[in-house]
């Protein structure tokens, strides 16, 4: 039965995901993808001073791998570009011309959802004998399950 039809239905088997969630490193962050090292000691009174290399629109395939001591504007959602590990928040840069100050320093990882952070592979996202709510719907959807099998209505 197709997804959006199968509110308050029963499920007949476990629905699992194929592929892990995000399926690409991502920004949790609007702000600029960076390399976490090129970042350390940098605060208001000393910043970090990287070069301005791109933009990864939302939606947009990351083009290149990301330069040394630069940083790639990237927005919510949008994919990390290789190299990046992770994002300074806008709140705490200044963009002067092609140079960005980081004004904070980041740890790796930081501002950034990692390939599977939220699902794995193989992950159950709905068990058999459950009724499906609209949060259910929408974890199916994310995960690409268009179709379920449910128990016809009695």
């Amino acid at each position: 039965m197709p997804a959006e039809r199968a509110l308050g239905r029963v499920t007949f088997a476990a629905i699992r995901v194929d592929g892990p969630l995000p399926a690409f490193p991502r920004s949790a962050m609007d702000g600029f993808a960076v390399r976490a090292a090129e970042t350390f000691g940098a605060s208001d009174a000393a910043p970090a001073y990287l070069r301005l290399a791109g933009e990864v629109p939302m939606g947009a395939v990351a083009r290149g791998a990301l330069p040394e001591r630069a940083a790639i504007r990237v927005h919510t959602g949008s994919m990390l570009p290789p190299g990046a590990d992770a994002v300074v928040i806008v709140e705490q840069t200044n963009l002067r011309g092609t140079d960005i100050e980081v004004l904070r320093a980041v740890g790796r990882g930081e501002n950034a959802i990692a390939v599977g952070e939220d699902v794995r592979a193989g992950d159950m996202v709905v068990g058999p004998g459950h009724v499906l709510r609209a949060q259910d719907l929408g974890a199916l959807h994310a995960i690409g399950a268009m179709r379920v099998a449910v128990y016809r209505r009695p």
